[in-house]
């Protein structure tokens, strides 16, 4: 059953019996991965629905799959992440958001700061709608059965608010102990973890997330790009407290 092609349609392309892919996922079953009519497939929603499925339709819109029974995957991981990411060009982006979905982040913040990359507006929307088709993809390929919920680009103030015991930023200049100096003690059960930018934090913003809670770490004596700063201590955290390794 792992050896089939996964495909994504949201829970309203779901009716009893069928499954409707939208034009995208068409071409790539029809077009790019050349499967027809009769194939064997599984498809997931992104809210923790997947199942196998018959290819019974395929047109350049729209594929018609008929459903079979419900498939198991690995459940999430017990430790809920929410990632505050600064902006940082385009293909950085993206292949942390494509990590993340993999590594488990529930929700992911894309935020500017001082020193974060400037977007407009309008091009900050059609960048979450590419998100937001990387998160898919990546789901497909991991297994995952829940997209990360990716919100709208906020200001630095606005993501440092949240429930999660344990909250966490990242920040070159801390001389006052790594990532593994959290780590002991009990599991929480969430954490709110922030990378910035590859210009770093202003000090205003690092005593702003001080004075909001958080526990300003180091990744160690290396300066790191975005997206490995991101997929390390993605790693560490999921290790310690999830379900990694």
């Amino acid at each position: 059953m792992h050896n089939l092609r996964r495909f994504f349609a949201p829970p309203e392309r779901w009716g009893e019996a069928q499954v409707v892919l939208d034009r995208d996922e068409a071409h790539h079953l029809g077009r790019v991965l050349r499967l027809p009519v009769g194939a064997r497939v599984e498809v997931c929603d992104g809210r923790g629905r997947a199942a196998a499925a018959v290819v019974q339709a395929l047109g350049s819109e729209a594929a018609v799959l008929s459903l079979e029974k419900e498939v198991s995957t690995p459940a999430e991981s017990p430790l809920g992440v929410t990632l505050g990411l600064a902006l940082a060009k385009g293909e950085a982006m993206d292949q942390v958001v494509r990590q993340a979905t993999e590594m488990g982040v529930q929700r992911l913040i894309p935020f500017g700061s001082t020193y974060a990359e400037k977007v407009a507006p309008e091009r900050a929307r059609r960048r979450l709608a590419r998100w937001q088709r990387q998160a898919q993809e990546a789901l497909k390929s991991c297994q995952r059965l829940y997209l990360p919920e990716i919100f709208p680009v906020q200001d630095f103030a606005a993501i440092l608010p949240g429930p999660e015991e344990a909250k966490l930023l990242c920040y070159e200049e801390e001389r006052g102990g790594g990532l593994q100096s959290c780590l002991g003690g009990g599991r929480p059960t969430g954490v709110r973890l922030i990378i910035g930018p590859e210009g770093g934090f202003t000090p205003q913003e690092v005593d702003q997330a001080r004075a909001a809670g958080f526990q300003v770490v180091s990744l160690g004596p290396r300066r790191l790009r975005v997206e490995t700063a991101a997929l390390v201590s993605l790693a560490i955290l999921q290790y310690a407290w999830g379900d990694l390794g």
